[in-house]
């Protein structure tokens, strides 16, 4: 297989590739990932790879291909349940099953890519299980889920499942920014570094403003800090109440502007220059190492689905405690 728009991930690629070139590609494959690591894009690329006609495939050039980019490839049936709990119903999954059994109408398979498959209903797994036992020949099922731990074992066991994981910044920031003139590879990579290597979210957050969002709230909780001032903190905090994902991504701007200041300021990495030099100039080696610890800490809770109030609530403290106030 070749992948065109799917960036990093090199060992997914290679799988995915041995299991094609082998004839061991299975008939369900469960994209596992937070949203914007690529899942549909990954997805996309799979069925280009199998329905391409070109002596290169993907060419890009072909009908097959063609059509697939544009999302009318009568063969590839995408469908995205709204994500909350119990949206993926049962009768959608049926009406999927009855359309399988419908031979291709053009290519040598029949692709469906499925989005927001956690949000799919124990009895709906349940009625996609009897086409995963004992599915057509030319069917492939791609499902497309946040955490598989949704789904039933059933499913998991008839399955591949490949995980997602972000790419480094660099390599994200040159995808972004070779496709996009108006973002520079420095703005790219700090956004990068800040998403952990989340394509998606670090194009969003340069696109819509966010990430200059994140940089003020990192600024505003490093002066607080730097200042004693807790109803400024507690304030600067407040904006996490709920909002998980602007939580992790302004732990990880702040852990970079812990990292710089202990550098010294030098080869900024959070672009942060003015706080970064206050904090290196007023806070010891001890207190910067306790504060990143911080980060790493409060992340790991939010990523558990910790309470967000109480989380927040322990951010203040923990900065509090960590420079000895």
């Amino acid at each position: 297989m070749r992948f065109i728009d799917f960036t990093g991930n090199e060992k997914i690629k290679n799988q995915l590739t041995f299991l094609s070139e082998s004839g061991r590609l299975p008939h369900a494959v469960i994209l596992e990932g937070e949203e914007g690591l690529g899942k549909h894009t990954l997805a996309r690329e799979i069925a280009l790879n199998l329905l391409c006609r070109g002596e290169e495939k993907p060419c890009g050039k072909c009908p097959q291909c063609k059509k697939v980019n544009k999302g009318i490839h009568p063969d590839v049936i995408e469908y995205t349940a709204p994500d909350a709990p119990a949206k993926f119903s049962v009768n959608k999954v049926r009406e999927i099953r009855e359309d399988a059994f419908t031979k291709p109408n053009e290519a040598d398979y029949k692709i469906y890519i499925l989005g927001n498959c956690q949000s799919m209903t124990a009895a709906a797994q349940n009625a996609l299980l009897k086409i995963l036992e004992e599915p057509p020949s030319y069917v492939i099922f791609i499902l497309l889920v946040t955490n598989k731990s949704a789904m039933l074992e059933t499913v998991l066991s008839r399955s591949v499942v490949i995980t997602l994981e972000g790419v480094s910044a660099a390599q994200g920031a040159e995808y972004i920014s070779s496709r996009n003139e108006s973002i520079s590879f420095d703005e790219a990579l700090n956004a990068c570094e800040i998403w952990n290597g989340n394509i998606g979210k670090a194009q969003n957050s340069l696109s819509d403003g966010r990430l200059s969002k994140i940089g003020d709230i990192t600024e505003k909780l490093a002066t607080a800090l730097l200042a004693d001032n807790e109803y400024e903190l507690i304030k600067a905090v407040s904006v996490f109440q709920k909002d998980s994902e602007t939580l992790i991504a302004s732990m990880s701007l702040l852990k970079a502007v812990f990292r710089d200041a202990l550098t010294g300021g030098e080869d900024l990495m959070s672009g942060q220059r003015e706080i970064v030099s206050a904090l290196s100039s007023r806070l010891s080696r001890d207190k910067l190492l306790r504060l990143i610890e911080v980060c790493d800490n409060i992340t790991y809770l939010t990523k558990r689905n910790g309470n967000n109030s109480i989380i927040i609530t322990k951010l203040c403290y923990d900065l509090r405690r960590a420079i000895g106030r």
